[in-house]
């Protein structure tokens, strides 16, 4: 028979496990609505500080195939907003073109969480097999 661990031991593992990132991604997701609010206070800024704080670490530990020690996972976790920033901005720039105004924020949102989770596939897909 197998031994299971208490529903505390589990929350208290799981919240320690990735903290570096989880903490990183806070912070930089607080910085970026920071940022973005004082620029554009439309809405976008909220998008891009949830795909930081929420859909990063979530990456990190649900696809990500190596687990860094702290300082790694935050430079990780760094190097992950700046890219998603950049995909979002991007993103955002390309859809103002072809999207209705009141949706573009979404469909920055959308398209950027779609490449994230493809990267983070394909490169664990890729590390994988070799």
């Amino acid at each position: 028979m197998f031994e299971r661990s208490s529903l505390g031991s589990q929350l208290k593992q799981d919240l320690l496990n990735n903290l570096s990132v989880s903490i990183t991604a806070a912070v930089l997701a607080v910085l970026a609505l920071a940022a973005l609010t004082a620029t554009d206070p439309v809405g976008g800024a909220l998008f891009l500080a949830v795909n930081i704080a929420v859909f990063i670490p979530y990456a990190y530990e649900a696809y990500w195939p190596v687990e860094y020690d702290s300082l790694p996972a935050a430079v990780w976790t760094v190097s992950a907003a700046l890219i998603t920033a950049g995909l979002y901005i991007g993103f955002h720039v390309l859809f103002e073109q072809f999207v209705s105004p009141e949706f573009v924020e979404v469909a920055a949102f959308i398209g950027t969480v779609g490449v994230q989770y493809g990267i983070t596939a394909l490169y664990a897909s890729v590390r994988n097999t070799a």
